[in-house]
């Protein structure tokens, strides 16, 4: 899947430049490309719509500036830290990359089959995305969906538990963790001890002893002392 959009290249460069596109409605943006850099503005309204929907980060971009098409990628978008929305861009041009790297939102999918969920158990999601590596515009993934039918309480998600497409790997090479399931109910682990274990109970300070048993009594106390 590929988004497209119409951009203007920017002469002036800076802070106010920056600030005056933006009060224009506009995002500034910088494709990465071994032969030099190009700065550009694109439409802001036509670029948040897409972001706001996820595709941003993946989907190939079209850049057509000038009357030329650039395929490219978003590699990173800077937002706003109060409202959010992007203000600036930095693609990579497609034509530079043995593998293109994008970041696909985790689906959670089979939720109501969960035997941890059914128990009252909480998803824990840790994140929502993650980076993969591409071989190529064809095998960019829109979503990776993570199937948590079968976990129960207690059972945890991590990044090699994931099945990603054919040509997408991770980025990230150690098995980090996704999510969980929490909750207060008993976990698998918690279940599988020894039921026939003997019980012990402990008698907190003020409460009746047990049956059959006889209370301390002072006078053995300073016998003991003796």
């Amino acid at each position: 899947m590929s988004i497209a959009f119409k951009g203007e290249k920017r002469e002036e460069l800076g802070t106010a430049s920056a600030r005056k596109i933006k009060k224009q409605g506009r995002i500034p943006a910088v494709i990465y490309k071994d032969k030099g850099n190009i700065n550009l503005s694109l439409d802001g309204r036509d670029f948040e719509m897409q972001y706001f929907k996820g595709l941003a980060l993946t989907s190939l971009v079209e850049v057509e500036l000038d009357g030329k098409k650039h395929k490219l990628i978003a590699h990173k978008i800077e937002l706003d830290p109060v409202s959010d929305r992007p203000v600036h861009i930095d693609f990579l041009a497609c034509d530079n990359l043995k593998s293109i790297r994008v970041k696909p939102k985790l689906v959670f999918i089979n939720q109501e089959k969960s035997p941890g969920l059914k128990k009252g158990g909480i998803l824990h999601i840790v994140t929502r995305r993650v980076e993969v590596l591409c071989d190529g515009e064809n095998h960019i993934p829109q979503e990776i969906e993570v199937d948590i039918g079968s976990l129960h309480l207690g059972s945890k998600i991590r990044s090699h538990d994931l099945k990603l497409p054919t040509g997408v790997k991770l980025n990230r090479k150690n098995n980090f963790l996704i999510g969980s399931i929490i909750g207060r109910g008993k976990s698998e682990e918690e279940k599988a001890v020894d039921p026939n274990a003997p019980a012990t109970a402990g008698v907190t300070a003020g409460s009746p002893a047990p049956a059959g048993s006889s209370p301390a009594k002072a006078d053995d106390k300073k016998d003991s002392k003796k």
